[in-house]
Parts: C-alpha cells; structure tokens; sequence
C-alpha cells in the first residue's frame, strides 16, 4: 500500500470542480494560448486573405471561426499539453541516462588507468628489486625489463600501460 495523498488521486475526481486546481492550470493556459493564436490567425486570414476586407464583417466572420476554434481547442489542448509534457519527459530523461553513461564511462576509464599504472608500477618494482638482489648476490642479471606496451603485465589494458615516472 503507498502512502499517497488523497488530494492527488485521480479516482476521487468525480467532476470538474474536484480536480485539484494545479492540475487545472497548465491545461487552461494551453487552451488560452492556443485559442488567442487560433482568433490571431483567423483575423489575420479574414483581413488580408478576404478578397474584400471590411472591418465592419471581420468580428462576424472571426467571432463565427471562434466558436469552431474553441470547441476544437476545448479537447485538442489537453491532448497537445499531454503530449508536449511526454516528450519533453523523453527528452529529458535520455539526456539523464546519457549524462550517467558519461560519468560512469569516465569513471571506468579512470579506474582502468589507476589499476594499470599499478599494475605496471608493479612489474617494473618487482623486476628492480630482482636486479637489485642480484647486484647484491654478484650475480649477472640478464632479465630484460618489462616491456609495457609489447606485454603488459595481466590485468592492465593496452591504454592505461604506462612507463613509472
């Protein structure tokens, strides 16, 4: 069972008026835009595509589009709202996902390298401290050294295999 609030559950809302108002807003304002753009247009079409524009018919001819527009606009807005909020939410999410592909790539490849290093840091140590114990012994040392970018030592990659500095 979640712990919802009853003021956001869509099954108590019986009518218009017991939709919480800030779900009403966004659609309004779609509506309003949309309908102020439709009568702009309407206007403008009745004005400067009419063959003989008179100012004295164009309230008729726009307020007569109006009502077309608006019945339109009254179903066709939640449904332009809904989609706009889906693909700005896809929009947004891919770039989420891709931004974490990014910082996890970047961390592998930082911890790659960190590990590499060691790794290699490893090799030529352990190669050091033989010759240096055969110097001590007196014996002659014909190991050659490790060579990181031809073999490197296991467990580090091609790109993170580095000569110690």
């Amino acid at each position: 069972m979640t712990n919802r609030n009853p003021k956001y559950d869509d099954a108590a809302w019986v009518s218009l008026f017991s939709v919480p108002l800030h779900r009403i807003r966004p659609h309004f304002w779609t509506f309003s835009a949309c309908f102020v753009a439709t009568l702009i247009f309407y206007i403008c079409a009745h004005t400067i595509a009419a063959d003989n524009p008179s100012w004295r018919q164009t309230p008729t001819l726009v307020m007569a589009d109006a009502a077309r527009a608006g019945a339109f606009w009254l179903f066709a807005s939640p449904i332009l709202l809904e989609v706009a909020i889906m693909v700005f939410a896809a929009l947004y999410n891919h770039e989420k996902r891709e931004e974490g592909r990014r910082e996890g790539r970047e961390e592998g490849i930082a911890e790659g390298r960190e590990e590499g290093i060691a790794a290699t840091n490893a090799a030529w140590r352990a190669w050091n401290d033989r010759r240096l114990a055969a110097e001590a012994n007196g014996e002659s040392f014909t190991e050659p050294p490790p060579d990181v970018v031809n073999n490197p030592p296991s467990g580090a990659s091609d790109s993170a295999a580095q000569t110690p500095t």
